[in-house]
């Protein structure tokens, strides 16, 4: 069984590679199929293949090869015989012609196939592609615009949150740092407030003691003045005077006149002052049904350049025995002494710490700061604006004026 089944492998290579013809195979048809070909009842079907004389397996080759050789011979020998001799050239021109004919009949082709376009349709088609990509181009900066804008506004929206985060951070401190001053302020106002009170409460003090000893003073020299006054000899002003029946006498280098006969009958009621500037003179005459009558006369002194005596005619307003200027006088130190300075109020000289007025006493009110009081009396305009009165008259004609009084001062 197993040589019949190699025989029949072996025959059939051999019918495969085409050498069937050289060698004679009997096959065993059926003898691969038989599990004993000795076993009774089997039967055994053969056939046998005539084959030529026998040759080795490298002379079937080189045949074979000889056959293809001659094979290719004769093709060659075919294509030649059909196709003319050409040289080089020719056969490169004939390629280039083969491919300019392609050309053109592709050309051909294509034109057949596509329709034809005019030129304006062609410039149309690119100036809607070129819109297309500009409309493109300007979405895609738009898109890019937007997101940039987004992206800003998002940005000032976080600068404008810190922003206000901030304010509202400061003015916090800011209401903190108030309430906390004014916490302050109102604890330094109420010491402020105490100790003014407690140096307005003893400034009242002094001053009403002041006052009530300068009302003692004023009521003693007012009825000294008034005493002296009803005297019509011996003692008092007029013991100043010289014995006789003058009735003028010097007062510090300054003639005063004073009529005896009438000085008793002057009163606040008809008692009548002119100021004469031209001649720095003042008169109190006594008024009456029989005119005006001449009762003193008295050197004074007004107001120098640039702070002269204002005319008209005025009426006393006030009158006060002790009286001090709240504009001219002198500036002292915290220790008393005297500081050297212009002498107005107004003009605080260094190490100057307290304002003392000038002394204007028997002060009677004219008009606003001007008035009329003792004072010194040179033979021109010196005062600031005041008329200065001799001493030794001015208490007398303090005491025969009053309040109301008509004061007319011309030149």
């Amino acid at each position: 069984m197993k040589f019949h089944t190699l025989r029949n492998t072996f025959c059939a290579l051999l019918a495969i590679v085409g050498l069937t013809g050289f060698t004679a195979c009997t096959v065993d048809q059926d003898a691969a199929w038989l599990t004993d070909p000795g076993a009774s009842g089997s039967k055994t079907k053969t056939s046998t293949v005539e084959t030529g004389p026998t040759k080795t397996f490298a002379e079937r080759m080189a045949e074979a090869r000889e056959e293809r050789e001659k094979k290719a011979a004769s093709d060659s020998a075919s294509r030649k015989k059909a196709e003319p001799t050409m040289s080089f050239a020719e056969r490169m021109e004939a390629a280039r012609a083969e491919r300019e004919k392609k050309a053109a009949s592709d050309s051909a082709s294509k034109k057949k196939a596509e329709p034809t376009v005019s030129f304006a349709a062609r410039m149309e088609e690119a100036r809607v592609e070129r819109e297309k990509k500009s409309a493109a181009v300007a979405k895609k900066k738009a898109e890019e615009l937007a997101l940039k804008k987004k992206a800003d506004a998002e940005k000032d929206r976080k600068l404008a949150a810190e922003k206000k985060a901030a304010e509202a951070e400061k003015k916090a401190l800011a209401a903190k740092k108030i309430r906390d001053d004014s916490a302050a302020k109102k604890s330094r106002e109420a010491e402020y407030a105490k100790k003014k009170q407690d140096e307005a409460a003893a400034r009242e003090a002094k001053l009403a003691a002041r006052k009530k000893a300068d009302a003692d003073r004023d009521a003693r020299r007012l009825a000294d003045a008034s005493a002296s006054s009803q005297r019509s000899s011996g003692g008092g002003f007029f013991s100043r005077m010289s014995s006789g029946s003058t009735s003028k006498y010097k007062s510090k280098g300054h003639d005063v006149y004073v009529n005896k006969m009438l000085i008793g009958s002057l009163t606040p009621s008809n008692a009548k002052i002119e100021v004469d500037l031209s001649d720095q003179k003042a008169r109190i005459y006594k008024t009456g049904a029989t005119g005006k009558q001449l009762v003193i006369e008295t050197r004074v002194s007004s107001g120098k350049s640039g702070h002269s005596t204002p005319t008209g005619t005025y009426r006393i307003n006030e009158k006060k025995v002790d009286k001090r200027s709240t504009l001219y006088g002198s500036w002292v130190s915290s220790s008393g002494s005297t500081v050297r300075s212009s002498g107005e109020a107004w003009s605080r000289p260094s190490g100057g710490s307290q304002f003392v007025g000038a002394e204007m006493p028997y002060w009677m009110r004219i008009n606003g700061g001007i008035g009329m009081h003792i004072g010194y009396v040179p033979d021109y305009p010196a005062s600031h604006g005041c008329i200065r009165v001799p001493s030794a008259v001015q208490p007398l004609i303090f005491s025969k004026v009053g309040v109301g009084t008509s004061v007319t001062i011309k030149y």
